[in-house]
């Protein structure tokens, strides 16, 4: 069985924890507010690199590519994850617009991937399931 990852190192496997952070933007008309939407998307992956990080979030990405406009600017930042100062949730209270009130202001920081999640919990550590 593997060990539990408790600091910033590779898995037993050799990956580490990635944050692909996907930002881009849509022109909402809505008489009542319009403006420019900011697009956001973040999903936590294991990968061994940056390039195997974003491939894994791919699903993630194209979903919200679905949501911009055509000529948006869009920018991908995948980034290692220090398990050190890693919080099981991340403040989601400012998603909303036109008055729209989360009823959860905490949302959990989970692993995206489907392949990562059959192999791993996200905790403040990386705990084998197997």
């Amino acid at each position: 069985m593997s060990k539990i990852v408790d600091t910033t190192s590779p898995n037993s496997e050799g990956e580490m924890l990635w944050c692909v952070h996907f930002k881009s933007s849509y022109y909402d008309d809505d008489p009542r507010m319009p403006g420019t939407v900011p697009v956001d998307s973040r999903s936590y992956v294991l990968a061994k690199g940056r390039e195997e990080a974003i491939s894994k979030a791919e699903a993630d990405i194209t979903k919200a590519r679905k949501r911009i406009d055509k000529n948006a600017d869009e920018e991908i930042e995948a980034t290692i994850v220090t398990l050190e100062n890693l919080i099981p949730a991340r403040d989601s209270s400012d998603e909303g617009r036109m008055g729209w009130v989360s009823n959860e202001k905490l949302r959990a920081v989970e692993l995206s991937c489907p392949e990562d999640t059959n192999r791993y919990r996200l905790r403040v550590c990386l705990v084998p399931v197997k």
